[in-house]
């Protein structure tokens, strides 16, 4: 895929997530339009000469359907939607990641660690592509859901009798939590997508 039809719909997603003004979404429409149509895909093509002809006000929820469809079809393009809304708590999270990366593995992932390793590369969905763009909607549901009570629980757990961690380590961070100057783990998990510089982050 060309560049700049790969930053178009990324512009797309950011309106879609972003519950940006609809009128920002003719701008990467028409561009994507008056792409050199022989070097366009047929089905992208399609998706934007529905999308650059619908009237407004656009049904957003069939754009959004219309998009996240499209781009599930080219894993090269390296695009992967997060649905945020479907993240309850650490184990959801982690079912989410698996649904989204890895549907065509035999392992999951299960761990801070893993999450990192997958984002490096070399397997899971995207492997392939040249660039990684993570659209995460409803953000606000995940930060809350992995937020300062999940987190604690989190903590305790590693805590807890015959736990095989590192109880030092741990209780720090219980205790940096408890004292509201700790990490959540849904910030543990922003930081290691900003640590891989690599990858947009489109929410």
């Amino acid at each position: 895929m060309e560049t700049n039809s790969r930053n178009q719909l990324a512009v797309i997603a950011k309106v879609l997530v972003g519950n940006l003004q609809e009128q920002a979404l003719t701008k990467p429409l028409t561009s994507l339009r008056e792409s050199n149509r022989e070097s366009i895909l047929p089905d992208l093509f399609q998706f934007v000469d529905k999308w650059s002809k619908a009237p407004f006000p656009i049904v957003v929820a069939e754009l959004w359907a219309d998009f996240t469809k499209l781009i599930s079809l080219h894993s090269e393009w390296g695009f992967v939607v997060i649905e945020g809304a479907c993240i309850a708590d650490i184990p959801s999270f982690y079912a989410e990641i698996n649904r989204v990366y890895m549907a065509d593995e035999n392992w999951k992932i299960g761990s801070l660690d893993g999450f990192d390793d997958l984002l490096y590369g070399g397997f899971g969905k995207v492997q392939e592509a040249k660039k990684h763009t993570i659209i995460w909607r409803d953000i606000d549901h995940s930060r809350a859901a992995l937020g300062v009570t999940t987190t604690l629980a989190y903590y305790q757990e590693k805590l807890a009798a015959n736990s095989p961690f590192n109880q030092t380590y741990f209780q720090q961070k219980l205790s940096d939590l408890q004292a509201g100057k700790g990490q959540t783990y849904f910030d543990i998990v922003a930081e290691i997508i900003q640590s891989h510089p690599k990858i947009d982050w489109i929410y």
